[in-house]
């Protein structure tokens, strides 16, 4: 509330706004007025300045109201955008009212608030927010006028757009120290928890998950992406690994191996190696893993989802084992927010065009890469390549040749760079890879810009830094 020194000052400053040649006339009426010795001039230099008074007050009482308005119409905008943009939260209502607190200081020139009105619109998808005040005044309560009330009223559209996020998580054995794997899967929940919304309609919010190791597990998927076999065949070496079981000699003591096919896949050779084309056109490569050694990981991808059940289900379920073929980890992530993947998937897990327009907004994509260290895993004919790095388990196991592609942080960036030219969102987390350059410099070279890069070291970090990604992706959906 104002103090009777603040409602002095105003006054002093409305006269002082007065123009001149006003100004000027009163001040001679006032002299003139002065000098008259009639008595009755006395009684009229009263009333004048009592409505001269009167006018003054009424003016710092208006002053006061529209200052209190203005400061209302700012809340309720803040208030009323904030409600869009948490529109099928069930925390909602609190963000608004949150948002409104945090814009307009209570008891702001003495007013008194309503309740918030808060009112949502699910065909039309607004929120209409609208806050009321009662100002006490100070000058025309002497007219009977104890106080006056104000109001201010915002509407805010949730202007939203279908958003495919893929998520590619390390579960290598690394992962199975310090705690990492149970980090990881926190943080892995809340960012499913934040990015699908409860809402799916007239817009979607889904995520895919990519678990990978030495592999990507792609389960059922496998004869489609790979090629089938017919089992109980051998094929070895020269020959293309095209049966059950691959004989080769091994790049360890040099005896001949053999190692049976898996449901896990491997890179891509030839001229398609960086692109989404369809696996019909250019099959993945197959995973001959010893599975007591280096195995093929147990978690299999999960196509896009808005099924939050099912997506914390397959999160909770993952367990930490193998080495690092990132790149393989990488390229799935691609895929499976890829139009050219999607004959593969069920209907509803069938990612849109790049670039489709639905309702007037752009599908959003978005591919989130997590590691925790060395890609230590490269492929021939897919089984470990001889120049697979130290990590990578023991060369009995791995074929006398160098990898078909080369170095994995090379074949990385390749399908990073390729997928941002399809307009693909890149965020990196690199989870305590300090002690790696090459690492530390994919994710840079991976991510869209240096904004959406996160390297936490702790597992407290790294939760936060998928809370932050996952807010982040939620405001670009109804902000791009």
């Amino acid at each position: 509330m104002r103090t009777l020194a603040e409602t002095a000052l105003a006054a002093i400053s409305f006269i002082e706004r007065m123009p001149a040649r006003l100004t000027d006339r009163c001040r001679g009426r006032g002299l003139a007025l002065m000098a008259d010795t009639c008595g009755n001039v006395t009684v009229v230099v009263g009333f004048c300045a009592i409505a001269l008074f009167g006018g003054v007050g009424i003016a710092v009482d208006t002053s006061i109201a529209y200052n209190v308005k203005s400061q209302l119409a700012a809340a309720v905008d803040a208030a009323a955008l904030a409600g869009a943009r948490a529109f099928a939260s069930p925390n909602r209502d609190a963000d608004i009212r949150n948002f409104f607190a945090a814009n307009f200081q209570e008891g702001y020139m003495g007013s008194v608030l309503q309740p918030l009105e808060i009112i949502p619109n699910d065909q039309n998808r607004t929120i209409t927010v609208t806050a009321r005040a009662t100002i006490p005044t100070f000058f025309m309560s002497v007219l009977g006028t104890d106080s006056t009330d104000v109001a201010a009223t915002a509407e805010a559209t949730l202007s939203s757009r279908d958003v495919e996020v893929a998520l590619v998580l390390d579960v290598t054995g690394s992962m199975n120290t310090d705690g990492k794997i149970d980090d990881l899967i926190f943080a892995a929940n809340e960012l499913v928890n934040i990015v699908v919304q409860d809402l799916q309609s007239p817009f979607y919010s889904k995520v895919a998950l990519v678990p990978y190791s030495v592999g990507v597990n792609v389960g059922s998927y496998a004869d489609q992406v790979r090629g089938s076999y017919t089992a109980g065949t051998t094929c070895n070496y020269p020959s293309a690994p095209t049966c059950e079981t691959y004989g080769f000699e091994n790049a360890g003591n040099g005896n001949w191996t053999e190692l049976d096919i898996s449901t896990c896949v491997t890179e891509r050779t030839g001229p398609q190696a960086y692109t989404d084309a369809a696996p019909n056109i250019a099959p993945v490569g197959r995973n001959f893993p010893k599975q007591s050694h280096n195995p093929c990981p147990t978690a299999t991808i999960m196509p896009l989802s808005s099924n939050k059940a099912a997506l914390h289900a397959a999160i909770n379920s993952l367990t930490a084992a193998g080495s690092t073929a990132g790149q393989i980890g990488i390229a799935w992530g691609w895929y499976l927010v890829s139009p050219n993947f999607g004959y593969l998937l069920p209907a509803d897990s069938q990612p849109k065009d790049y670039g489709e327009i639905h309702l007037g907004q752009e599908v959003m994509k978005v591919v989130i890469i997590m590691t925790d260290g060395v890609f230590n895993s490269v492929y021939y004919n897919g089984v470990l390549a001889q120049d697979s790095g130290s990590g990578s388990g023991s060369s009995n196991y791995k074929i006398n040749q160098n990898s078909q592609n080369g170095d994995p942080y090379t074949q990385s960036q390749s399908l990073c760079t390729a997928m941002k030219a399809e307009g693909v969102i890149v965020y990196t987390v690199g989870f305590d890879i300090s002690g790696s350059a090459d690492a530390t410099n994919l994710m840079y070279g991976c991510a869209t810009d240096a904004d959406h890069v996160y390297l936490p070291s702790t597992g407290t970090e790294l939760k936060q830094a998928f809370r932050d990604i996952a807010v982040q992706v939620s405001n670009l959906r109804i902000s791009m």
